[in-house]
């Protein structure tokens, strides 16, 4: 199991640093390299997503907020294929990141994956900023810095310690 989580955690570094190259090369890339490119970084972050919940103990909000992540993940998939409107894309990368704001509070309270937890709260208010017209385009990119290098930190952590930790929530 060790070297299953540390592969899993692997995932969620490199999906953390798709997901930081994606904010850069919107407008340099052709329109299929994005594409295959947002996947991949979707699939990485489902399988970091996966490596992060098996080597953290959570309680009932972490693990809320990571059905939720998936949740918003999938549903951005869907989006690529229009079926959530025009704006499906930001609704369901919202749903995504509150996953995520879920989940850091669950290890803030517990006092165990700080950097990566204040990365995702940081990433959550660079977008709510951006969504209030304050430099979208910066915020933009900026929160999708801090959403990457969350995934990279905490990734790194479940690298780390190769360990399993799933106990019953309280």
């Amino acid at each position: 199991m060790p070297n299953f989580i540390r592969a899993l955690g692997l995932a969620a570094i490199v999906g953390g640093a798709f997901r930081v190259v994606d904010s850069f090369v919107t407008q340099a890339l052709p329109a299929d390299v994005l594409a295959a490119l947002y996947f991949a970084t979707d699939v990485f972050l489902l399988l970091g997503i996966a490596g992060i919940y098996l080597s953290r103990r959570l309680g009932i909000a972490g693990v809320i907020g990571v059905l939720i992540f998936v949740g918003g993940i999938l549903l951005v998939r869907a989006s690529a294929f229009g079926m959530l409107g025009s704006n499906g894309y930001q609704l369901a990368a919202a749903i995504a990141l509150l996953g995520l704001v879920f989940l850091s509070a669950d290890f803030l309270s517990r006092r165990a994956g700080t950097v990566s937890a204040i990365l995702w709260l940081s990433a959550f208010g660079f977008g709510v900023i951006g969504v209030l017209g304050l430099v979208p385009a910066l915020m933009t990119i900026v929160a999708g810095v801090a959403f990457g290098a969350g995934f990279i930190v905490a990734g790194w952590q479940a690298v780390a310690t190769g360990q399993t930790n799933l106990v019953a929530a309280r």
